[in-house]
């Protein structure tokens, strides 16, 4: 399957693996539904036709078929007809801040931290992993997200840093060459799902993560397996940390 009208990247291959079990029309749903709740498909997106997708997830036409008109149902995703046609991301499935607070105050103090040790875990185990089995090649793959472009004396948006973090750690599990690590940070990115957008609200907490981002690359292309694992372990805990502050002011 060609990738291209996703904008190809490793990270968004995670998503489009074979399906090994389970509901197979709901689960087509769910992996397009990941990438659009993390940020890899975006608003206004090609998705890929119903023969690509049913190659890449290694399940029929007509089960993928099912699949994009359950999603349209939803109203996740459009189609147009026509030579440049196809299923595409609705422009109204763009993250904002206001879903992300009211998904942050549903949660308990409790919930939140164990939702935050968990991605710690299974981060700091990528970054390991990664720091093992790196090559040059795979440093500089992930040096491109250390942070957002952004135009010339403008700021990245909060999205935009969503987004390059959301990549940047599943780079990193895919420099680790673990498909299931990849797939497990994919469905805990997407189970803290608009919540990551708001620290990126925060220009500190944006200069945090370059930084820390930064630092992993360094610890990853030494080889410093504790390193990448220290580094992984602040970057995730900055960020839930940042998160626990969020929820206490919006309880008072």
């Amino acid at each position: 399957m060609s990738l291209s009208p996703l904008g190809a990247s490793r990270s968004l291959a995670a998503v489009f693996t074979p399906i090994k079990s389970g509901g197979l029309v709901d689960e087509v749903c769910r992996r397009i539904e990941l990438a659009v709740e993390t940020g890899l498909l975006g608003s206004g997106q090609r998705l890929p036709n119903e023969i690509e997708l049913a190659g890449a997830l290694g399940v029929s036409a007509v089960t993928a078929r099912e699949a994009l008109s359950q999603l349209r149902g939803q109203g996740l995703i459009r189609t147009t007809r026509g030579r440049s046609g196809g299923s595409f991301v609705t422009e109204n499935s763009f993250p904002s801040p206001e879903r992300a607070r009211e998904q942050l105050l549903g949660l308990t103090r409790l919930q939140l931290t164990d939702l935050g040790l968990h991605f710690q875990a299974i981060a700091v185990t990528c970054a390991g992993v990664a720091a093992k089995r790196s090559s040059s090649d795979d440093v500089q793959a992930l040096e491109q997200f250390i942070s957002p472009p952004a135009a010339p004396g403008e700021p990245a948006t909060a999205f935009s840093w969503r987004l390059t973090a959301a990549e940047f750690m599943l780079e990193v599990a895919a420099v680790a060459r673990s498909a299931r690590l990849a797939r497990e940070l994919l469905h805990l990115q997407a189970d803290m799902g608009t919540l990551t957008l708001l620290p990126f609200e925060d220009p500190r907490f944006c200069q945090t993560t370059a930084t820390l981002h930064g630092a992993i690359i360094d610890a990853i292309a030494t080889h410093d397996t504790d390193a990448a694992e220290a580094r992984t372990k602040e970057l995730i805990t900055a960020k839930t940390r940042w998160l626990l502050a969020e929820h206490a002011a919006g309880q008072q």
